[in-house]
């Protein structure tokens, strides 16, 4: 029988993030560029397992009581994203800054944070898991032997994740109609995985939702050079 253990690595990875893992894998590239050790960037093609141990590393030597991650992302592994954006929601005061764009388990991450920066033309998506390109909701039972069922296992401990982090930010504002509504958003209900979500929404759904500062535009642009290079 086929081993199924990369399907973890690959879950909520978007495709076009995978082009990039061998950059970031040779080295830290970009991310070296850190001075501020409250202000932590996920600045990656894809969010993997040794980026998850080194943001997680740095958020443990933080000692106030602040965190600002500054994402560009399209996404990554969903035990990285979800492990990122339980430690960043831990910090009574925690910022993600997305100047132009969070996907799929950016998104994820960004929403575990109390606030979110988004720039004027930035965008998050859905988080529903992709497994191998697919989504996990339209991979169906006889497709690929064990798939479905580990689809349906990542489908649901998400949509549990998502639902948890939801509540926590819009229960009190928007009650549970609010969270539902969210819920099917970022579950991507009526639109394709990467379909990008604007401020707006955001917004409008009730989310804790500021413009961001152009100097954080800047601090992207002079930490993923290399990865545009590739």
């Amino acid at each position: 029988m086929e081993n199924k253990g990369p399907i973890i690595l690959a879950a909520l990875a978007a495709t076009t993030a995978l082009a990039g893992v061998a950059y970031y894998v040779a080295g830290r590239g970009p991310n070296a560029l850190v001075e501020e050790p409250s202000i932590i960037p996920i600045i990656t093609p894809i969010i993997d397992l040794r980026i998850a141990d080194d943001v997680l590393a740095r958020l443990e030597r933080i000692h106030g009581d602040e965190v600002t991650v500054v994402l560009h992302t399209p996404g990554g592994c969903a035990t990285s994203c979800v492990m990122i954006a339980n430690a960043i929601g831990r910090f009574p005061r925690s910022t993600a800054v997305v100047p132009y764009m969070a996907l799929s388990g950016g998104t994820l991450i960004a929403l575990g944070a109390r606030e979110i920066a988004i720039g004027r033309n930035a965008a998050l998506s859905a988080v529903d898991p992709v497994l191998f390109g697919r989504r996990a909701k339209h991979i169906e039972a006889g497709d690929e032997d064990g798939l479905h069922a580990t689809a349906r296992e990542y489908e649901d401990a998400m949509r549990r994740h998502l639902q948890s982090t939801l509540r926590a930010r819009l229960q009190a504002t928007q009650g549970a109609a609010g969270v539902e509504k969210a819920m099917a958003v970022f579950m991507g209900q009526n639109a394709p995985h990467e379909w990008p979500i604007y401020a707006p929404e955001l917004i409008d759904l009730g989310l804790p939702v500021r413009a961001a500062e152009g100097r954080w535009s800047e601090y992207v642009d002079a930490r993923r050079g290399g990865w545009r290079a590739r």
